[in-house]
């Protein structure tokens, strides 16, 4: 009985010296960490009835870092409206600028808005599942007035700058800036948060946005290979061979 035992002794010692000399040569054991996701806004698209078009919505981040090096990345997707107001937007991975071919974009999800049904699917390309959720688009033309904000700590100013052309369309230009005070979001110092507008009244739609935020870096958001046709039909059709899980609350 004592040499098994001895055995089984022997074994856990060998097996614990194992772990400490990989531990020795991995250097000091931790437990998974993942460093704090970013996130960018894409342009808003409003479910406007009568406005048809299809285009590509393209964007470029540059994010400078403390040393005054830039972290720059890019993608592209397909976007569509049809004249009931129903949309859709691929949603498409970023890559690295300059980039050497080797990481291409890839498209992850792809959602449907209907405005007419209060549906929203997002339909995951890799698990080929489409979650639906109600959908109640939000508002436009609601102006947040200028001026010092609610909470006392903001000051937002609006510029008007003038009328401008666009992909052959009539836009709207305009600059909003605001002043997060310091102290707002544990600030030290004042951060100045420059938004400028391409807005077309045809498509009630900013079709180009300029960001600039220390915090966030520089991004530009476009809409280019702008058609006015009315799209496929089946543009708008989650893909059928997905699954559904539906998340909204029954009535």
């Amino acid at each position: 009985m004592k040499r098994p035992l001895l055995a089984l002794v022997a074994g856990c010692c060998a097996l614990a010296s194992l772990v400490c000399l990989v531990a020795q040569e991995a250097g000091p054991l931790h437990a998974p960490d993942g460093r704090a996701p970013q996130f960018i806004s894409p342009l808003y698209l409003p479910p406007k009835p009568n406005a048809p078009f299809t285009a590509v919505a393209k964007t470029v981040w540059v994010r400078t870092l403390p040393d005054g090096s830039t972290v720059t990345s890019q993608n592209e997707r397909r976007v569509a409206r049809d004249t009931e107001g129903r949309i859709f937007e691929e949603r498409v991975t970023f890559v690295p600028v300059p980039n050497d071919g080797t990481r291409r974009m890839r498209v992850h999800a792809t959602d449907y808005s209907d405005p007419v049904e209060h549906t929203r699917y997002h339909c995951d390309t890799y698990t080929r599942v489409c979650e639906l959720f109600a959908y109640y688009p939000q508002m436009t033309g609601t102006v947040i007035p200028a001026g010092l904000q609610p909470d006392r700590t903001t000051y937002l100013t609006r510029e008007n700058l003038g009328v401008d052309t666009f992909a052959g369309m009539q836009v709207q230009r305009s600059r909003e800036t605001t002043t997060l005070y310091s102290g707002t979001i544990g600030n030290t110092k004042t951060i100045l948060r420059t938004v400028d507008y391409w807005y077309s009244p045809e498509l009630d739609l900013n079709v180009q946005v300029k960001r600039h935020d220390p915090r966030d870096g520089d991004q530009t958001l476009w809409i280019s290979d702008v058609s006015l046709s009315v799209p496929d039909p089946a543009t708008f059709q989650p893909p059928a061979d997905y699954r559904i899980i539906d998340h909204r609350k029954p009535e």
